[in-house]
Parts: C-alpha cells; sequence; structure tokens
C-alpha cells in the first residue's frame, strides 16, 4: 500500500541526490574556470570554447547513457551545464537573424545553452558583419529546410565573406496559429508570418482557412508583433515566439510535414580540429561544360567519401562558371580528402574550403 511516508522517503533519496549533484557541478566550474586561467598562460587570444571538445564530451555521455533519460535530454541538459561552466570563463555573444523569438534565436539557444549574449541582426549579412568585425564571436544562419530547401542569402554569404562553419545545428520546426487574447479564427481578417512559414503551412492554410487574406513579414517574430497589436490579424509563429508574446494558442503543428526540420551553420574565424566524425564544407568553382559535376564528383567516388549534399549556382563574379556547394564525410585534415582536394585543383577548379566541423545529422 502506498503512503504518504513512502512518497516521503523517495522524496528525501531525490533531495540527498541533488544536493550530490549540486556539489560536482561547483565541483566542474572550478575545473572550467581552472581551464580558463590555463589557456590564458598559453595565449592571450586563445578561444574558451571549443566546439569539437563539446562534440567529443557528449557523443561520451551519449555513449554511457544507461537510456531511462533518452539522449536527446541528456543532450540537451549537458548542454546547459557546459554553457554555464563556459561563461565562468569566457561570455560568448553569438549575433543571429533576429528579432527575438525566432527559430533562430532557439536554434543558438539548443546549440549554445542560455548562459550566452544574443545579439539579433535584421539580416543574414548584418550576422556575417558582426563576426567578421568582432562583435560577436560567432553567428547562427539557417541554411536549409528540408520543406522549402537552402537560403539563399546564406549561400551568397558563405561566397562573398571569409568566415569559417565551425558547427551545425538541426532544429525541428514547428508551426502554430496564434494571436492576441481576444483574438478569434472566425473574426480575423489577415494572417502574418514570415514566407517561409507561410510555405510550410500552406495546406494547412488551404484547408482550414482559404479565404483569410496572407501577410508576408521579415520574420515570425515581427508577425507576433503585429498579431499582439491588432485583434483581427493572427500571425503563424513558433512556440518561442508564443511564450515570448503571451500570444493565445489557436491551432498546434500546423506545418505541412511533421518532420519538417531545419540546418543551421554556426560561422566563426575557429579551425575546429578533427573529432572523429566530421563534415567538411567546400566551394567548388569550375567552367560551365558538359560533364563539369561528374568530374568533380569522380575523386569522391575513388576515395570512398560519402556526400551528403551537392547545390549549384552559378557564379556571379565569373560568367560562364558554376558554384558547386559540397558537403563531404571527413575532415580537411584527413589524407583522403587531402588528395580529392588536390586532384580537383590539379584539374583546374578553385576550391575554397569552407570548413570542418563536428557532424551533427
Amino acid at each position: 500500500m502506498v503512503t504518504k511516508t513512502k512518497i516521503e522517503q523517495v522524496r528525501k533519496k531525490i533531495d540527498k541526490i541533488d544536493d550530490q549533484i549540486l556539489e560536482l557541478i561547483q565541483k566542474r566550474g572550478v575545473h572550467a574556470k581552472e581551464i580558463g586561467s590555463l589557456k590564458s598562460q598559453l595565449s592571450a587570444k586563445s578561444s574558451f570554447y571549443k566546439p569539437e571538445r563539446e562534440a567529443q564530451i557528449l557523443r561520451r555521455l551519449i555513449e554511457k547513457n544507461s537510456g531511462l533519460i533518452s539522449d536527446k535530454k541528456v543532450k540537451s541538459i549537458f548542454k546547459e551545464l557546459i554553457s554555464a561552466c563556459l561563461s565562468l570563463e569566457e561570455s560568448l555573444q553569438i549575433a543571429f537573424l533576429g528579432p527575438l523569438g525566432t527559430h533562430s534565436e532557439a536554434a543558438v539557444k539548443k546549440h549554445f545553452g542560455s548562459s550566452i549574449n544574443l545579439d539579433p541582426r535584421a539580416t543574414i549579412d548584418d550576422v556575417f558583419y558582426q563576426v567578421t568585425n568582432g562583435a560577436s564571436q560567432f553567428g547562427m544562419v539557417p541554411f536549409e529546410n528540408s520543406s522549402e530547401g537552402v537560403v539563399n542569402a546564406t549561400l551568397n554569404c558563405l561566397v562573398d565573406e571569409k568566415l569559417l562553419i565551425c558547427g551545425e545545428t538541426y532544429l525541428d520546426i514547428e508551426h502554430n496559429l496564434a494571436g492576441r487574447a481576444t483574438s478569434k479564427i472566425s473574426t480575423a481578417k489577415v494572417i502574418a508570418s514570415h514566407p517561409q512559414a507561410l510555405g510550410q503551412c500552406s495546406k494547412w492554410l488551404e484547408n482550414n482557412l482559404p479565404n483569410i487574406k496572407r501577410k508576408l513579414t521579415s520574420s515570425t517574430a515581427k508577425a507576433a508583433e503585429l498579431a499582439k497589436s491588432n485583434k483581427d490579424t493572427l500571425c503563424i509563429v513558433g512556440s518561442l515566439a508564443v511564450e515570448k508574446y503571451k500570444l493565445k494558442m489557436h491551432a498546434q503543428n500546423i506545418e505541412n510535414h511533421s518532420d519538417n526540420r531545419t540546418r543551421f551553420l554556426i560561422v566563426g574565424n575557429q579551425k575546429i580540429s578533427k573529432t572523429g566524425k566530421d563534415k567538411t564544407s567546400l566551394l567548388i568553382q569550375t567552367n560551365n561544360k558538359p560533364g563539369a559535376l561528374v568530374k568533380l564528383l569522380k575523386p569522391f567516388e575513388e576515395k570512398k567519401i560519402n556526400l551528403f549534399r551537392v547545390e549549384t549556382r552559378p557564379s556571379r563574379s565569373t560568367r560562364d562558371s558554376h558554384n558547386f556547394f559540397i558537403d563531404s564525410a571527413g575532415h580537411q585534415s584527413d589524407s583522403k580528402l587531402q588528395k580529392v582536394i588536390s586532384t580537383i585543383r590539379s584539374d583546374g577548379a578553385f576550391v575554397r574550403i569552407l570548413g570542418s566541423y563536428p557532424d551533427e545529422s
């Protein structure tokens, strides 16, 4: 028979474990500060945040996980712990496509944790500018969505700027129909959101609200602001915006595909060391002629290197040439990948390594 006494006994065990966890967290913080001090003695310009080190820590913990708490939740818990400890060494500032309340902010917090300084910017170009000029250590930019495809502004910035890709993160995208507290679907005249969000919810909108006017906004957060100030306007936003702007939820998860997710890239000035499970992104420019792509891909096949994606765009700087964006398995320090790059260059193509970083796919 279950009694209050038994419940209290179990609660006391939990309290004791919590005390032990807290003590260990404080000890971890002490060692983190010590690491920061040692790094500073090695080099005044040494970066405290090491994406490759964090990836190795998380992978080791996932391997040890018994499974009672899911790998995803274990990773989230330790991301926050690592973020809090890192803040004792260095205050990270992350630039991202703002304003606050967007999926980009959610991606930043998922990857870097909450113990950071947020630097929301108006455009993707601004994100690159902030990092290039040292105002923020890293930038988080959307790269591709499983429903809507690649983000061209990010591709253009990767070509035009000299920042490196230092990491990636994937965010499951959920869209909700919301409005101010007094709003009603029956009296709504406008549905506002970012063009991609509207596109990703097109089927639900056509089936349920086909006659309501659509209004395009620069971000989902801007749509939330609009809906907050107008009782006749509804918005399509993520849960973060619903919470931030204290909106009324009318319908949840209205996206066309339940597996809708966006890949974000972390850009910065660091070269990331090998972790054992890495990706390398390449920009290859070659003349626009028959068989050019086949010729580029053949060295990867010969060395049995897996490719995750190939994206092509006409070059904006050189007429009659194409840019190929390739994500391959492996690290740029791997001998096999170095031989592939050397072969492609010897065939007359321009190759720029955009970065090697931990594979999070």
